[in-house]
């Protein structure tokens, strides 16, 4: 079973909408769709906002589903000059950038670091070219804030090689690490701090967006081997 953690309930109602054999139950007080999505037996959850409600979520859903692997989908804004607006990013790792015992450990304790699984990169990367999505492979820092130009510069300082940041990748990523299930990560960019012009309003990009990643997830799924 794939469990996929959407971050918008936008994005969780077109992936829904998608599937079918729809069985909807929830445990610890988070609510889960079960079905099936290319023919592969999927489970979609709202993560909620940050590396808190993201861990606490997908937590629950590891212990109470076989879960196989996990995609997670979201919003992140663009700090790649390269970058635009809609562009996909693909997690090749993830650094919780707010992780810091550098007071005990030196630059060692700066940032918490995980790698996404290299067979689950290559396919977004595929379906990205399929669908002729402009796709990114890289970093994606993770903290809980909300990043404005200013801190972004300072986060660029720092991780000159990220291509975005976001509120949830970070614990979703240790989560699938402790408990030795492959992951891969997508965030679409809502905005990039250095681009004065984002071409969509906010609304119109969670519409755009959220119809794009259940395409996004449909692809992936059927790119997967059967069970």
């Amino acid at each position: 079973m794939i469990l996929i953690v959407a971050a918008m309930q936008e994005e969780v109602s077109a992936i829904i909408d998608t599937m079918h054999q729809v069985q909807e139950v929830t445990y610890a007080g988070v609510y889960f769709v079960c079905g099936q999505l290319q023919g592969q037996d999927v489970v979609v959850m709202k993560s909620g906002i940050g590396k808190g409600a993201s861990a606490m979520t997908t937590t629950i859903a590891l212990e109470h589903f076989a879960i196989d692997a996990v995609l997670n989908i979201g919003t992140a804004g663009g700090l790649a000059s390269t970058a635009d607006v809609l562009d996909i990013v693909i997690s090749e790792q993830i650094v919780q950038y707010d992780y810091d015992t550098s007071a005990l450990d030196g630059e060692e304790g700066k940032g918490l670091w995980f790698s996404a699984d290299a067979d689950f990169i290559a396919l977004a990367k595929q379906v990205s070219e399929k669908m002729s999505l402009s796709s990114h492979v890289g970093l994606i820092v993770s903290g809980d804030r909300f990043v404005d130009k200013t801190y972004a510069k300072g986060l660029l300082q720092c991780y000159p090689q990220a291509i975005c940041a976001e509120m949830e990748a970070g614990s979703v990523a240790q989560v699938c690490t402790h408990y030795q299930v492959p992951y891969v990560i997508l965030r679409s960019l809502s905005d990039v701090a250095w681009k004065e012009e984002n071409a969509l309003s906010f609304e119109k990009y969670k519409e755009v967006a959220s119809e794009r990643s259940a395409q996004f997830c449909a692809q992936f799924m059927a790119a997967l081997p059967k069970a």
